[in-house]
C-alpha cells in the first residue's frame, strides 16, 4: 500500500504567507495549475481511493486529482489544518509584532505552546494520526491519496519517520506538493518528499 500525501494548491493567502487553518478559501489560478499538474502526474497510478480535508482549497485540489480516476472524493473533517485561533489570517510578522516570544516558541516546539484561542497541538496531532490510521486500516489492499494541509503533512511525515523532531523542525511542504509513503513493508518508508509537479 502507498499513501500519496498532497498539500493543497496555492491560495491568495498562501502567497502572502498568512496563517490559515479554518479560513475557507478557494485555490488561486496558480493553485489550480498545481492541482492539474498533480492530476497529470498521478493519472496512471492505480489509485483506489481519494480522501480530502473538507476545506475548500483541499477539496478543489482533490476533485481535480480524482477526475482521471473517476473517483468520488471522500471528505474527512479531521484532515483539516490546525485551528490558529487569534493568529488566523495574520502573517508571521504580524503575529510576531503581537506575540513574538510565543510564536517563536510555537515554531520550535508547538507541543509546548498554546495558541491563543486556537487548537491544542496534542488534540490536532491525535485527530490527524487517528484518522489516517483508520484510513490505512480500511484501505490496506490499495493505494490511497490524502489531500490535506501543510501542518498535517509535516506531522504525518515526521510520524512515519518515528517522530523525528529534528526533521519536523526543518521541514515544510510546499503548496501543491506530493509526498509518498510506502506501507508495504514492516516499517513505513518515505520514498518521495516535497515533489512539486508544477514548475512555473
Amino acid at each position: 500500500m502507498r499513501l500519496y500525501l498532497i498539500r493543497h494548491g496555492e491560495t491568495k493567502y498562501n502567497k502572502i504567507h498568512k496563517f490559515i487553518g479554518r479560513t475557507d478559501i478557494e485555490l488561486s489560478p496558480k493553485g489550480i495549475l498545481q492541482a492539474e499538474a498533480l492530476s497529470s502526474y498521478l493519472r496512471m497510478k492505480p489509485i483506489k481511493s481519494i480522501y480530502s480535508s473538507d476545506m475548500l482549497r483541499a477539496r478543489q485540489t482533490a476533485e481535480i486529482v480524482a477526475r482521471p480516476h473517476g473517483l468520488k472524493v471522500l471528505l474527512r473533517e479531521n484532515l483539516r489544518e490546525i485551528d490558529f485561533g487569534d493568529w488566523e489570517g495574520k502573517t508571521y510578522d504580524e503575529i510576531e509584532a503581537l506575540d513574538g516570544q510565543k510564536v517563536r516558541e510555537w515554531v520550535s516546539s508547538p507541543q509546548d505552546v498554546i495558541i491563543p484561542g486556537g487548537e491544542l497541538w496534542q488534540d490536532f496531532k491525535t485527530r490527524v494520526i487517528y484518522t489516517v490510521n483508520r484510513i490505512i486500516d480500511e484501505e490496506k489492499d490499495g493505494d490511497v491519496v490524502l489531500v490535506t494541509h501543510g501542518g498535517p503533512i509535516k506531522l504525518l511525515i515526521s510520524y512515519f519517520l518515528r517522530d523525528d523532531h529534528d526533521f519536523f523542525k526543518s521541514f515544510w511542504p510546499s503548496t501543491g506538493s506530493l509526498h509518498i509513503v510506502d506501507l508495504s513493508h514492516q516499517e513505513p518508508k518515505v520514498v518521495l518528499l516535497n515533489e512539486v509537479c508544477y514548475k512555473k
